[in-house]
């Protein structure tokens, strides 16, 4: 039995086993030819046996045959006749002579001789198919070694020197050299981190353009998904690259796209795109991709770490020098350097400071003026942690008062803790109006700032507690005079002055809470705002006799409890004990001599409430109530002035436009929110039927639904009679349906005292009813409206008509031309389908219906060229051609009066212009005009080149399309050249259909014509 042992326990060896058979294969192969020479030389001798002279010649020959025939022992077409020939010689050399003794003896040699050729071919095959295999085993391992080492050293050494730290021109080349890339090229951040911008300029693009890719965006597709989570992304197909390149070409094949990621820090700081015509990117690629990308971001970092180590330096100075010029000063000053400075630590747009109380509230210094209770993000602050808000509206609370640039805009926040001795006394809001939003990043700079806020805070605290900055007089002087001046201030809201009159109320009388009431309906008196009070309290009412509140409503007078635990009667509701209160004063509020509210000052300890404090309470709570009527009077006002704002802006919109679509869905939106309305739609009459033209506050399908559906029966109505409905739910049930309006305002669209169409709007929730002058507002906007959709209607016939004349007057232009009769209608044909091939504005049906009219109508300022110049068959001169020359412009001068026409115009105006610059009359380029602009432009060449012409036979489409190559770049837009390209490949573009009027003009160069340039 064979036992088979590995020695290679510890080390890479081969198995005993396979080192004794490689042994046993070369004794073989020795043994085999020793037993080869032994034959031969046996063999030899007995061939030769008793010959001489020619017998002995003819004996050597059949040896020789013999060992041939042995050695092709494989070949047995070759064998056969060689030992049979010589089998014939060794007869021969015996002179046929079978008696002969020797001839036995050669014969035996002969066959040993054979027996020694066929040993001799077993040992030589065995020890060339040793050696090739050894030769294709090293030949492996060569290449593998290499790859390796190429591998370790592109991964090991210096790509760039110092002198080029940061240029990805040279990393994109070094990376797609190493990975074997066809084509590359190098993705960057943004500075705003919005985009991927690519980065010149690039390996192997060829054809490919390159576009800057949006970031973090929904519909993004695997390619950036991968890279905006840090990971590489490789794929065998084109998918990838088709997200960064607006057009890829049919011809270009790609085998494979390798996409890695370069961090700079936490950030993904860009990316590299590796391409691969033919084949896909192994492990092998990958792995060294990402090491050099690696390599590439680690010199980027460690240049970004230097810069960050010099600034925190920077930084810590500016604190130090911070704390001295602070010292001092007064909160108020304090605060407001501390945010001047604090925009050299970290960037923001502006700033506010809260400080918090001991009773759970805050008071706010800066942008964030007024007093309320601690909760949400501030009561996170107030435990110490830091908060970063990104995106905030208007709508939310904005802690910095930073207010956003642009309606419907957002700010970012920062809400820091300031540390005093006892914790956390109060926190810096910060904002920031870029997108860029505050990072984890910045906790470092927004702690040390916070406390640094907190040490001069407490210096300002103690310096006013040891001089006493001022009096309680002053501050009731000051606080009498803010309420005062609130009287004629009467934009700040009804709510605002209510605030600030409890809030002096508090300030003044040194107290700790209070409370504001007003009397309802019923005779109660509410709760409308609280200071130092859970927000439950807010809720509460108030009868006679309950409480202290409860007995100023029976006296009218003013009620103080210095020790509020002796006055069992007064102390409750509410239960003034429970929230740790230890005296209360109340006064009533009048108005006319009839009772509008009480103010109440509460206290934790026990007090004396002086005539003073009677005194100015009485006087806050009178002027408070004169402040606050006004305040809604002027609220009062201000909705009214809003309502006819309203309705003059949708009256102004919609007679701003003659399209009719444009002047429904304008008179719908100016009635839905002049109304308040939750949705809206606008249908008119058509043969006795309502047709649904426009819906607002949902989809026009769910407005028809809503509207013509369950709110049928009143639209009906209200076309019949011409009179506008107004309903309203006063109670809602459980049986109704959420989608049953809880309220409904019908109109009628009335001109000339004939219904044409409604308006309905509805709202779904209880209590939001429409008023009669929603009724009023809505009306009049409605019949306004009837004539600006009457005029609109006009427009759009009268539009029709002005369209088709203007057609008709390019095909006369086109027919004074025999050369050029139906050139605008191939034109317009050729730039179709290239805009086909472009997959050109897609959901944009109106852009379509632009190009096709700028096509037919392109070249209708040459109804200003003189019939002599036009019809001309022989060269122009120069001056014939100025003239020529002049026809875009002209055609301009006549359109651009009709405000219907919009890239019609730019049509007209530019199909002569050049990519480079060099076309006429404007000598715009490249991005200066839109992309229909250049589809035409290439459209009229092709046309041009094709058709014949008195001076010049058309070319062929193959000879035209390899102008258009040659001319991307100068002539034509190079993605617009690319589609015609693509487009004549796959035949979609082919040449129209002509009668040629000069088949026998001369065949000369595309872009040659009686001057410089074709007049088409």
């Amino acid at each position: 039995m064979h036992i088979c042992i590995d020695l290679g326990a510890h080390e890479p060896r081969l198995p005993y086993c396979q080192v004794n058979s490689e042994k046993a294969t070369v004794a073989l192969r020795i043994g085999f030819s020793a037993a080869t020479a032994a034959l031969v030389l046996v063999g030899a001798s007995l061939n030769v046996t008793g010959r001489s002279g020619a017998a002995a010649f003819f004996a050597v020959i059949a040896g020789l045959l013999a060992f041939a025939a042995g050695a092709l022992n494989v070949q047995w077409q070759g064998s056969v006749p060689l030992g049979g020939a010589a089998v014939l010689l060794t007869l021969v050399s015996a002179g046929f002579n079978l008696r002969d003794q020797n001839l036995y003896l050669q014969l035996a040699g002969v066959l040993l001789l054979g027996l020694g050729g066929f040993v001799g071919s077993v040992a030589y095959r065995s020890f060339t198919g040793a050696i090739e295999r050894h030769a294709a085993d090293l030949a492996d391992l060569r290449a593998q070694l290499e790859h390796k080492h190429r591998a370790f050293i592109a991964a090991t050494s210096d790509a760039d020197d110092a002198r080029r730290v940061g240029d990805v021109g040279v990393f994109t080349a070094n990376i797609a050299q190493q990975s074997g890339a066809d084509f590359a090229c190098f993705y960057a951040s943004s500075a705003d981190r919005k985009q991927f911008v690519p980065q010149p300029p690039g390996i192997g693009l060829d054809r490919l353009h390159p576009q800057p890719v949006n970031r973090n965006s929904k519909g993004a597709g695997p390619l950036l998904s991968a890279i905006e989570s840090g990971t590489e992304y490789s794929s065998s197909d084109h998918a990838g690259l088709s997200e960064l390149v607006h057009y890829l070409p049919d011809d270009m094949h790609v085998g494979g796209v390798l996409a890695v990621p370069m961090h700079i820090g936490e950030q993904v700081g860009g990316f590299f795109l590796l391409g691969k015509k033919s084949g896909a990117f192994n492990d092998d690629d990958r792995r060294l991709a990402t090491t050099l990308t690696l390599r590439a971001s680690a010199q980027l970092a460690s240049a970004h770490a230097v810069a960050l180590s010099r600034k925190e330096s920077a930084r810590y100075s500016l604190m130090n020098e911070l704390i001295k010029e602070t010292s001092g000063k007064t909160m108020d000053e304090t605060l407001k350097l501390v945010l001047e400075k604090g925009k050299q630590v970290v960037t923001f747009d502006g700033g506010a400071a809260v400080l918090f109380q001991a009773d759970g509230t805050y008071s706010g210094l800066g942008a964030a003026n007024g007093s309320a209770q601690i909760e949400g993000l501030l009561a996170k602050v107030r435990n110490g942690e830091p908060v970063l808000r990104s995106l905030i509206t208007a709508d939310e609370h904005i802690y910095s008062g930073l207010e956003p640039e642009t309606q419907g805009g957002a700010v970012n926040e920062a809400l820091t803790p300031i540390h005093g001795n006892g914790g956390v006394i109060g926190a810096l809001c910060l904002g920031r109006r870029s997108t860029v939003g505050f990072t984890q990043r910045d906790l470092p700079a927004l702690d040390e700032l916070g406390s640094m806020a907190g040490i001069v805070l407490e210096n300002s605290r103690i310096l006013q507690a040891v001089t006493g900055q001022a009096s309680q007089l002053d501050t009731t002087l000051d606080a009498l005079g803010e309420v005062s001046q609130a009287l004629t201030t009467v934009t700040q809201g009804s709510k605002v002055l209510e605030q600030k009159t409890l809030e002096t109320a508090v300030r003044v009388t040194m107290s700790t809470a209070g409370l504001l009431t007003r009397t309802t309906a019923e005779g109660h008196q509410k709760v409308i705002m609280s200071l130092g009070f859970p927000s439950a309290l807010d809720a509460m009412e108030f009868q006679n006799g309950q409480g202290i509140v409860g007995s100023v409503m029976l006296s009218g007078r003013p009620t103080a409890i210095p020790d509020i635990s002796a006055s069992f009667d007064l102390r409750n509701p509410p239960d003034l004990i429970a929230f740790g209160l230890q005296a209360a004063i109340c006064v009533p509020m009048l108005e006319g001599g009839h009772l509008w509210g009480t103010l109440s000052a509460f206290d934790v300890k026990k007090r004396e409430w002086t005539t003073n404090d009677h005194r100015v309470l009485a006087t806050l709570g009178n002027q408070g109530v004169v402040a606050v009527r006004n305040a809604e009077l002027y609220d009062n006002n201000q909705r009214s002035i809003w309502e006819l704002k309203n309705l003059q802006e949708a009256l102004q919109a919609a007679t701003s436009t003659l399209d009719l679509n444009q002047v429904l869905q304008q008179v719908l939106a100016g009635a839905a929110k002049a109304s308040s309305a939750q949705i809206g739609c606008l249908a008119l009459d058509d043969s006795g039927r309502l047709v649904l033209k426009g819906g607002f506050g949902t989809d026009s399908t769910t407005a028809e639904r809503l509207a013509l559906g369950l709110g049928e029966a009143i639209c009906r109505d209200v076309m019949s009679t011409g009179t506008a409905v107004v309903q309203a739910m006063e109670h809602e049930t459980e049986t109704d349906s959420p989608l049953n309006p809880r309220a409904v305002l019908c109109v009628p669209i009335t001109l000339r005292g004939k219904p044409q169409g409604v308006l309905f709007l509805a709202n779904y929730q209880v209590g939001h009813v429409f008023t009669d002058d929603h009724r009023n507002l809505v009306t009049e906007l409605a019949a306004q409206a009837a004539v600006a959709i009457d005029n609109a209607r006009l427009f759009k016939d009268r539009e029709e008509v002005i369209i088709a004349s203007l057609e008709a007057l390019a095909n006369a232009v086109d027919a004074r031309d025999p050369y050029t009769r139906g050139h605008s209608d191939r034109v317009t044909q050729y730039s179709l389908m290239i805009a086909r091939q472009m997959k050109y504005a897609p959901q944009d049906q109106g852009a379509w219906l632009r190009l096709e009219r700028g096509g037919k109508l392109h070249d209708i300022g040459k109804i200003g060229v003189p019939d002599a110049i036009l019809q001309k068959t022989g060269k122009l001169t120069d001056e014939e051609f100025v003239i020529m020359k002049e026809h875009p412009l002209a055609g301009f001068n006549i359109l651009s009066g009709l405000k219907m026409l919009t890239d019609e115009l730019v049509i007209v105006r530019s199909h002569h212009e050049r990519y480079d610059g060099k076309g006429y009359p404007d000598r715009k380029k490249g991005d200066e005009l839109p992309m229909f602009a250049w589809i035409v432009s290439a459209a009229d060449a092709i046309d041009a080149m094709t058709s014949d012409r008195p001076y010049r036979k058309g070319m062929g489409l193959q000879i035209a399309v390899d102008q258009v190559r040659a001319g991307a770049g100068t002539h034509f837009h190079p993605d617009v050249a690319e589609a015609v390209l693509d487009a004549v490949n796959n035949g979609t573009l082919k040449v129209a259909s002509q009668k040629s009027m000069y088949k026998d003009a001369p065949t000369i160069g595309a872009f040659e014509n009686p001057t410089s340039a074709d007049p088409t």
